[in-house]
């Protein structure tokens, strides 16, 4: 492995840490919002089934959104605003499915 090939993973290990963390920052902040208990109930409905917790299950779903976060950070819009409607809707499906 050349330093180059090496510096370069670990610079790539680096970003995917700090947007983990970024990740879950806003998890916390939206399920702060949407007064969401402690609990796992989410996990199915917004995970993949590997997360431990509401949180994480948050965090994953904005994980698959991550494409739009991006676009709201070049564009300098706080992308929070959206992302709490989109879960909203989304847990409102959930409840009308009978997933809640």
């Amino acid at each position: 492995m050349t330093k180059h090939t090496l510096e370069r993973l670990l610079e790539d290990q680096a970003r995917l840490k700090a947007q983990r963390r970024e990740f879950l920052m806003l998890a916390k902040l939206l399920a702060a919002q949407f007064r969401v208990s402690h609990g796992d109930h989410l996990v199915p409905i917004l995970g993949c089934g590997k997360e431990r917790n509401n949180i994480e299950a948050i965090a994953y779903w904005l994980a698959c959104h991550g494409h739009y976060i991006e676009s709201a950070k070049t564009m300098e819009v706080d992308p929070l605003n959206q992302l709490h409607n989109e879960l909203n809707k989304k847990l409102l499906q959930a409840e009308i499915e009978g997933g809640m």
